[in-house]
């Protein structure tokens, strides 16, 4: 029965491998199909979207543009009201006020505007009652102290008038035949009308627009102007970027703002130290795309979901055996066997001979630190500290537990002056940021592998007399092998 049996059950195996093998290869098809869709859709919303920030940043500047070129076609007729031309005599203040009232009425975004003498005092204005003393004030300091500023474009202030309001100035000076400074014409242009007018046209969801200085300092910004207006980003590539290149710099980035991903594009101002913003926020570009492809996604998982099974859950028991025979359980860096072998790895490479770097650190009275505030605060502190030396070492070098409060830095192509540098880096950082629970402090010894090393234990003998002489030395120090 049984030799009658086998020949068929082998018949039988054979189309089933087959079909298996032809799903297997057209889930993988499907597969690759639904990649290649999923990038390059993906791809086109991106495009679309760097070129909605890129419109925005456009119809901000232009406003921008706009608004500031309209102010500097006020300072003709404020010049007008100081030295009226194929006159004998200058208007009287009251004309004056009365011609620099009329020109702030035609300006909804002019806060106020003003004639300063060359000594920095309001000869007139719109305002009313005593001026303000605005000798202090860039818009006025910047043309009394350089003579080839004729020009000036403030950055967000708050008045010393308008209580609470924010404004920005634009400044031109007057100057005699000789170069020397007679009136300064100033107008107060009030941001939250400019933010206004920014926002006005602004219909792509969230989105945002942006009137920045040359250094980062916001003039405005579309939402939640208030919350931003006068404080500054760190942007100093992009800034200097589209300054000096092609005036127009988009990017993909976490906004500082709200630190969310975002496509960011800045456009310089063709005359004016500002650099207009918009953004697009990248998660609400991909609502649909996710959506689609989330059901794309779940039909493909559908029809491997067998297989998928099985081979995450391999995974999963591969992943969790080498990090239990690797990873220390409680610090979650190198365990002692990991870190020893990895060290005779770098022992062992010609590329790393005579240039192999061993740091031995120690917690300083680690046993008074467990007897005083129990053995949870001592795991803590060997969490923290092994957190700090992660954070703290180079890319290429390696951090273990060596034991108990012992821990070894491997650092491959270092010698001793680099290892040293190191080592007192992360002494302090330890004495800087390690004081929760407990403030603790660490030794280390220093030990550079040589060629009188014949075995990589000499060399971690010479790192722990090292760190023995930093310990006997008093502790909280470095000593070099």
């Amino acid at each position: 029965m049984s030799l009658q049996s086998s020949p068929k059950a082998t018949r039988e195996s054979v189309p089933a491998h087959w079909f298996n093998g032809i799903a297997w290869i057209a889930i993988t098809l499907f597969g690759l199909l639904l990649i290649s869709y999923g990038r390059y859709d993906h791809q086109t919303i991106l495009v679309n979207g760097k070129k909605s920030a890129e419109q925005l940043a456009e119809h901000t500047a232009l406003v921008a543009e706009g608004t500031l070129d309209s102010t500097r076609n006020l300072f003709s007729a404020m010049k007008f009201l100081v030295q009226p031309p194929m006159q004998e005599k200058s208007l009287d203040s009251l004309a004056i006020r009365h011609g620099l009232l009329s020109l702030q009425a035609k300006s909804d975004y002019i806060m106020d505007l003003l004639i300063v003498s060359r000594d920095g005092m309001i000869k007139h204005w719109t305002g009313s009652g005593v001026p303000p003393d605005i000798r202090g004030r860039s818009y006025f300091a910047s043309h009394a102290e350089q003579e080839n500023i004729d020009l000036y474009v403030g950055k967000p202030l708050l008045s010393l008038v308008h209580k609470g309001e924010w404004f920005f100035a634009l400044s031109e000076a007057l100057r005699d035949d000789e170069g020397d400074l007679t009136n300064v014409l100033v107008a107060i242009v009030d941001v939250s009308l400019l933010n206004q007018r920014l926002g006005s046209r602004m219909a792509i969801p969230a989105s945002s627009q942006g009137l920045l200085s040359n250094d980062g300092v916001i003039y405005t910004r579309t939402p939640d102007h208030a919350l931003y207006v006068g404080s500054k980003v760190s942007r100093s590539h992009e800034l200097e970027l589209v300054k000096a290149v092609n005036y127009v710099t988009t990017s993909i980035t976490a906004s500082q703002l709200d630190q969310k991903q975002r496509i960011i594009s800045f456009r310089h101002l063709t005359n004016y130290p500002m650099v207009a913003v918009g953004t697009i926020l990248v998660d609400e570009l991909f609502v649909t795309w996710n959506k689609l492809m989330g059901l794309f996604i779940s039909f493909w998982l559908i029809l491997s979901a067998g297989t998928i099974w099985i081979t995450r859950r391999a995974n999963t028991i591969s992943r969790a055996q080498h990090e239990f025979a690797t990873i220390d359980g409680l610090t979650g860096i190198h365990n002692r066997r990991s870190i020893m072998t990895t060290a005779s790895k770098l022992e062992r490479s010609q590329a790393q001979a005579g240039s192999l770097s061993l740091l031995m650190v120690d917690i300083d009275h680690f046993k008074a630190v467990n007897d005083r505030f129990g053995h949870l605060v001592g795991d803590e502190v060997l969490r923290q500290l092994s957190e700090t030396l992660r954070s703290q070492i180079r890319s290429t070098d390696i951090v273990g537990r060596y034991g108990g409060e012992e821990f070894l830095v491997l650092m491959p192509n270092t010698g001793p002056d680099g290892a040293l540098l190191i080592a007192e880096k992360l002494r302090k950082s330890v004495v800087d940021n390690l004081k929760q629970p407990v403030s603790v402090t660490i030794s280390i010894g220093v030990a550079t592998t040589t060629e009188h090393d014949t075995t990589l234990d000499r060399t971690l003998a010479r790192a722990d007399k090292a760190l023995y002489q930093a310990k006997n030395s008093g502790r909280n120090r470095v000593k070099v092998a």
